[in-house]
């Protein structure tokens, strides 16, 4: 009878170690398979394709921060004109209730009289340019009552 001899691990490491390199190989090979499968399932896009859908995506979001500047802009504009021409006076005193009355009063004759002149003196601003000119010339102007 022969003598039975015991196990190499030497060859059972290299064995291991071959199926292991061999598994991980297959597993690569399998990853790649899927990836290539999802690259064409996406479709090819060209670089200039690709470069175009960029730019279109970025002259959109130009467009709607344009618009979103012109709307805060516009509203700015309705806040200041309703806080030139709103009703509320605020006054400590009836003296100061009666000079801001007055003021009401003598604001649009003031306006009336300046607009024409500014007009012709700056041709072509808009309508709300023109207000915020007369309005700082009325803080500084005799005729408002609160100078006096």
């Amino acid at each position: 009878m022969p003598k039975k001899m015991g196990v190499n691990s030497k060859a059972e490491d290299a064995k291991a170690r071959k199926a292991a390199a061999e598994a991980e190989k297959k597993a690569q090979e399998a990853k790649q398979k899927e990836d290539q499968y999802w690259r064409e399932a996406e479709g090819s896009k060209s670089r200039s394709a690709k470069k175009r859908e960029e730019e279109e995506q970025k002259r959109a979001e130009a467009a709607a921060k344009k618009a979103e500047a012109r709307r805060l802009a516009e509203q700015e504009e309705q806040e200041i004109e309703k806080n030139r021409e709103g009703d509320l006076i605020e006054a400590h005193t009836v003296e100061e209730a009666l000079a801001q009355i007055s003021v009401a009063d003598t604001l649009p004759a003031f306006e009336e009289a300046e607009l024409p002149r500014l007009k012709a003196d700056k041709p072509g601003l808009t309508h709300t340019q023109y207000k915020e000119m007369i309005w700082k010339l009325w803080k500084k102007s005799p005729d408002n009552p609160l100078n006096r």
